[in-house]
């Protein structure tokens, strides 16, 4: 290979690489939207009678989630394959990096001490779910359904960790991987 088809490919490398630093959040926001919307397909695969591609789905996903089915969604009587609150995370994910496309040049970076603020609910829900349900204590009574104080504070807790990407996370990710484009692109 010559030094001039060496360099023609360097460059090619080096504008590929600036041009992902520089759309990080289309990557983050696909692969949010795949992580999060598979789960929703796997009750829709069983309904349309794709029995295997429906477990596969749900099986894919047995080891990040509880799955209990009394915290889940069903989609026509087949369950999502995980629960309200990883539905309510990567929901509000999903929706952190859209609005975070819309607002990114007006937000600059949060204190890290609100991420940690805003993720003290998730600590503690999930640590008393974890901690009940581990000793069977009955701390968290009153049921895990649609409508109960569970799944609410489940759902809080899920959407403040989208915040907490939104005003902590995303914002250092963008202002560090432009540092990295300027120097790719000198």
């Amino acid at each position: 290979m010559t030094t001039t088809a060496l360099s023609k490919w360097e460059q090619r490398i080096n504008s590929a690489f600036a041009w992902s630093l520089r759309h990080w959040l289309l990557f983050a926001n696909g692969l949010v939207l795949l992580y999060a919307g598979l789960p929703w397909l796997s009750p829709l695969a069983r309904v349309a009678g794709y029995e295997g591609l429906g477990r596969l789905l749900f099986m894919l996903y047995t080891p990040l989630c509880h799955q209990l089915p009394e915290r889940s969604f069903c989609v026509h009587g087949y369950q999502v394959a995980y629960c309200h609150r990883c539905t309510a995370l990567y929901t509000s994910l999903l929706l952190a990096g859209l609005l975070f496309a819309v607002i990114r040049r007006r937000i600059g970076p949060a204190p890290l001490r609100v991420a940690g603020l805003l993720l003290l609910p998730m600590l503690l829900d999930g640590g008393s779910h974890l901690i009940d349900d581990l000793l069977m204590l009955g701390l968290r009574g009153g049921g895990d359904g649609i409508g109960t104080l569970n799944f609410a504070l489940r759902m809080l807790s899920g959407l403040l960790c989208g915040v907490a990407v939104l005003v902590v996370l995303y914002p250092r990710l963008e202002r560090d991987l432009g540092r990295l484009d300027a120097v790719a692109t000198k």
